[in-house]
């Protein structure tokens, strides 16, 4: 296993806990008005994080379209729809969903970057997806009522919302690579994505009126869980990402980051206080054989 193997399960546990975070301030605050504040406090912690490594503040110039199409593809279509989809269906669902950008990250960097796709990677992402499939179909168990297992129907609503939030992501990421090949800088560039799709969120404020005004940070608690998310979710977590495909390859990176299917299994284990299902645990099973499939072809 190498360092970009690593990085990649890191910012899969980043992302785990930020989505264990991003629960009720997506049902508190609305999914676009959650993402409004949680873009501007992650720019703000990508800032203090800049200062406090002495980071450069510089990038090519031909590295800044692919970032802000990325911003706008990845983290503004991508995250709306990523919270759309927590609120209707929970964090462990959500994480299982968009697990699917792994698959569709590796086939759009074969199709379009001519990254070599081998019979064990073919092999991997076809087990990592029927993995997320048993997982959507036999994960909950009936005597499980916590909020984090309750499901807004229509169904197919959640699920549509998080088949795009996991494309959107996928092609965020596929934009990406070429840059971090090229030696971009990371905390730049995701200072830079972050920062764009603040722009981008906060230009639909007067077309939509927020479920709640700037009083929710009275809600201490709130707050808390807010720069939580931030922090594990657009900062810390997609920094982890870049650093990986600086020399990883989209499939590797993408499937071993996708890893929150198992690692969230222990959180809402120890919330509910009840065993999650039998299929749950055979789809996280699957996704660790994808992923050891992975590893072993490096």
């Amino acid at each position: 296993m190498d360092l970009s193997h690593i990085l990649s399960l890191a910012a899969a546990l980043s992302w785990t806990i930020a989505s264990l975070f991003g629960h009720q301030p997506a049902v508190t605050l609305g999914s676009l008005h959650f993402n409004r504040i949680r873009m501007v406090v992650s720019a703000g912690l990508l800032c203090m994080m800049m200062l406090v490594t002495g980071n450069s503040w510089t990038l090519p110039n031909d590295f800044w379209f692919p970032i802000l199409a990325s911003a706008l593809i990845g983290v503004v279509i991508g995250d709306y729809f990523l919270f759309v989809t927590m609120r209707r269906l929970g964090p462990r669902r959500t994480g299982i969903l968009f697990a699917a950008n792994a698959p569709l990250a590796a086939i759009l960097g074969w199709v379009f970057l001519y990254e070599p796709l081998s019979i064990f990677k073919i092999l991997a992402i076809f087990i990592g997806f029927c993995g997320i499939c048993l997982a959507i179909i036999y994960g909950k168990r009936r005597d499980l009522l916590h909020v984090w297992e309750s499901v807004t129907q229509p169904l197919w609503i959640g699920f549509g919302a998080g088949f795009i939030a996991a494309l959107g992501q996928a092609t965020g990421v596929l934009l990406l690579r070429p840059v971090m090949e090229s030696g971009g800088d990371p905390m730049m560039a995701t200072l830079i994505r972050v920062s764009a799709a603040a722009c981008f969120f906060w230009l639909t404020w007067a077309f939509t009126q927020p479920k709640t005004t700037f009083s929710f940070y009275k809600d201490f608690k709130l707050c808390v869980f807010i720069v939580a998310n931030s922090f594990f979710g657009l900062s810390f977590g997609v920094y982890l990402l870049l650093v990986a495909l600086e020399t990883g390859h989209i499939a590797d990176v993408t499937i071993l980051s996708s890893f929150g299917p198992v690692m969230i299994l222990p959180f809402v284990w120890y919330q509910t206080k009840i065993c999650p299902a039998w299929g749950a645990w055979g789809g996280a099973g699957l996704v660790v054989l994808s992923s050891a499939l992975l590893v072993l072809q490096s």
